[in-house]
């Protein structure tokens, strides 16, 4: 179990699992707003998921530190047993069905879990992916990043396979099962304390850091606008609600292929040119949305727009890995915690804007221009090509 390819496959099979478990909550919506179940009131729903982003950004900014003392498979597999833990709760939670004063609090402790759990494990996978890589740093954090996007495409369709919304349990129950079963295959791996995960002993964060942190920032705005207000925006634009269903899965869709496509084939090919002008596509296409927002090509132009998003966030973790080697694992947390951060503060803010569609828009092609100025700044005197 403790050849390269054993190691790949457990990290990769990892992240789709932490993916997963990152959306479990959310999936199970109806069960926690249902009367007969949980009973939550919207605002009740909508608080839980405040100590979510809180501990995601938290454990991001803690785990460089953290596994530069304690090595990776300890932080990473403390991450897993947090994440066993809020599944396991979460089942546990059956048995105290109409006990409000129980299943609120509880709640807000399991999504805590989650969310801490989410960010030591998606912190500590990028790096590892990429020390397992050899000179491919970049495309196996895609690879990596597709495979956590395909893991939260996958808890909603569990919902639909437990049939009765009575059968919500059955969710974390299994869930927390085939991780439990991952877990102990973790635990048979010798991971080293490769050079990815050291921190030098005196550092400062890097002023170009910092422009990938603020263009990431940038990126949690759209990421969390269609996240949160997909639906409302397409409506809005004319679609029917199962035409924005669609849009939306599209769009995600679209994410998804590209990550993995520039995953595959940066391998061969100098992709940074692509990489560099996506933003200027997602401008264009944004802007499309509110200038000639027409219900016949707006699922299509949904699936594009997802599709020259994909390698935007992903691609910036990897590009970072290889700009500053010597501060790998600080990369990878600086720069998930910078899209909680977008994501938290566009999806708090942006209710009170719901039914402006074109001022959203507007300001999100103003978004990905700023990425795209900062990115032309990144460039000069960079390693994009050994990254692309």
């Amino acid at each position: 179990m403790n050849s390269r390819i054993a190691k790949i496959t457990v990290v990769y099979v990892l992240a789709f699992f932490t993916g997963l478990n990152f959306v479990i909550f959310p999936a199970l919506s109806s069960a926690f707003t249902d009367t007969s179940l949980f009973g939550l009131s919207s605002a009740q729903f909508g608080n839980l998921f405040i100590p979510q982003v809180i501990c995601i950004i938290t454990s991001c900014l803690a785990a460089p530190f953290l596994v530069n003392k304690a090595g990776p498979k300890l932080i990473l597999g403390t991450g897993l047993v947090l994440m066993m833990a809020a599944t396991a709760g979460l089942w546990g939670l059956q048995f105290f069905m109409g006990d409000q004063s129980v299943l609120f609090p509880a709640l807000m402790v399991l999504v805590a879990c989650t969310g801490t759990g989410f960010g030591l494990s998606i912190t500590i996978l990028n790096p590892l992916a990429a020390s397992l890589s050899g000179n491919n740093k970049s495309s196996s954090i895609l690879i990596l990043q597709f495979l956590v996007g395909l893991g939260t495409s996958a808890s909603p369709l569990m919902i639909n396979a437990v049939g009765s919304l009575q059968n919500w349990m059955d969710v974390p129950g299994t869930v927390f099962i085939l991780v439990a079963v991952l877990f102990i295959l973790f635990l048979s791996l010798r991971l080293e304390k490769v050079s990815l995960f050291q921190l030098p002993g005196h550092f400062k964060i890097p002023s170009r850091l910092w422009l990938f942190f603020s263009a990431i920032v940038l990126y949690g705005f759209i990421e969390g606008t269609f996240g949160s207000f997909g639906a409302v925006i397409l409506k809005n634009q004319g679609l029917s609600s199962q035409q924005a269903s669609l849009g939306l899965s599209l769009f995600w869709g679209g994410i998804a292929v590209n990550r993995l496509l520039f995953g595959i084939f940066s391998k061969r090919f100098n992709l940074s040119s692509l990489f560099l002008s996506s933003p200027l596509a997602v401008a264009a296409l944004l802007t499309a949305l509110w200038i000639y927002p027409d219900p016949g090509i707006l699922v299509v132009m949904m699936f594009i727009t997802g599709f020259f998003m994909g390698s935007i966030f992903p691609g910036s973790i990897g590009w970072g890995t290889v700009e500053f080697p010597s501060l790998s694992v600080l990369v990878s947390g600086f720069l998930m915690a910078a899209n909680q951060t977008g994501t938290g503060i566009i999806t708090n803010t942006l209710g009170y804007f719901s039914d402006r569609t074109n001022l959203i828009l507007q300001f999100l092609t103003c978004c990905m221009i700023l990425i795209f100025i900062l990115l032309m700044i990144l460039r000069k005197n960079s390693k994009i090509e050994e990254a692309f």
